[in-house]
């Protein structure tokens, strides 16, 4: 009788052993992903840094540039003219002509979302 006691409870601490692995198994898996998890971010948010800061370097040397050329053209046009003034008028009229025809754009979309909104009521 005390074997079959014996032979009974030994599956069961078996069965339990073999689930209190599993659990820590799963316990280590779970702590080495978020350790994987956050090695990974933290490439990935280094090459983000980088490729920010590059594109970031390339926007300042292009608004540079861009500057210096308007610069250049206000000064070709005010030895061509005579007048530094009707120079930089010169350079600015398409600026200004831009942004009046988006300025009007915009305001025409404004109107519109209004209007469908004011239908939806």
């Amino acid at each position: 009788m005390e074997q079959a006691d014996q032979a009974e409870t030994e599956p069961r601490k078996s069965t339990g052993r073999l689930l209190l692995d599993a659990v820590q198994q799963a316990s280590d898996l779970a702590t080495k992903q978020f350790a994987l998890l956050k090695a990974e971010l933290d490439e990935i948010s280094r090459t983000a840094r980088i490729l920010c800061s590059s594109f970031g370097g390339g926007a300042v040397f292009l608004f540079c540039g861009a500057f210096l050329l308007l610069v250049a053209a206000v000064k070709f046009l005010a030895w061509l003219t005579g007048s530094e003034v009707l120079g930089a008028v010169i350079v600015a009229t398409p600026f200004i002509i831009i942004a009046a025809g988006l300025g009007y754009w915009g305001l025409s979309k404004m109107h519109s979302v209004g209007r469908r909104h004011e239908m939806a009521k």
